[in-house]
């Protein structure tokens, strides 16, 4: 959690770029050690990782025309993870532009009662997991900062709890990827507190300073293949 924060650069460094990836195959660009989610500011809360939230890794693979991004967590509920108290955050770099995944196991379709951006879809109600990609810029205007994410895409994924993971299908076309991209930590600032993290949210937003669950970061680059 914490020391990944501190380590993500020389980590980013130490690995350097997956030149073995292969479409097809996938390639591990994060860990996180099991039994740390509780509270990342305070410390782990035992038993705390059956409610889905405890990261252990993440991995990206070429599928076709897609990355098929993958996150696998230490244990998982038969429904994915606590609906709706929560939302698994993912900031990525694709060939420059800062994106940002929200997913959640279930979405009950609540309108932004700040603003409606991008490809919001108002009242939309995701049953079977919630998949959306955002690209962020943080509002410093009110006493609290606000990280405004506009929806760029709503894409296919889903939540399997045999496999105590869920995965996120991107269109390259959607991060604008093309074989050579590199996909990398973000490195903008809505995400700076919560980069790759699942958090508490409140009135579909989350908001920082926030309760973070269980965090860590991106240490491997991701070249996309040719095929």
């Amino acid at each position: 959690m914490k020391k990944l924060f501190a380590l993500v650069l020389t980590g980013s460094l130490a690995f350097g770029i997956a030149g073995q990836a292969l479409a097809g195959k996938p390639v591990q660009v994060f860990e996180d050690p099991a039994g740390d989610a509780g509270n990342d500011a305070t410390g782990a809360i035992p038993g705390f990782e059956q409610f889905g939230f405890d990261l252990t890794k993440g991995e990206i693979t070429k599928v076709g025309k897609n990355l098929e991004f993958t996150v696998t967590m230490a244990a998982m509920p038969q429904t994915g993870s606590l609906p709706e108290g929560a939302r698994f955050i993912w900031h990525f770099n694709s060939g420059g532009e800062e994106y940002r995944f929200t997913i959640k196991s279930q979405d009950i379709g609540k309108p932004d009662v700040i603003a409606q951006q991008g490809a919001e879809r108002i009242g939309r109600v995701d049953t079977a997991g919630h998949f959306r990609l955002e690209q962020c810029s943080t509002d410093t205007t009110l006493p609290v900062t606000l990280s405004q994410c506009a929806a760029v895409a709503y894409l296919d994924g889903k939540f399997d709890p045999a496999s105590k993971s869920f995965t996120a299908i991107v269109p390259m076309t959607d991060i604008k990827a093309k074989t050579g991209t590199l996909i990398s930590a973000g490195t903008g600032a809505a995400s700076a507190s919560c980069p790759i993290c699942w958090v508490a949210h409140y009135a579909e937003r989350s908001l920082t300073p926030t309760t973070v669950f269980d965090a860590t970061n991106q240490a491997v680059v991701y070249k996309v293949p040719k095929k």
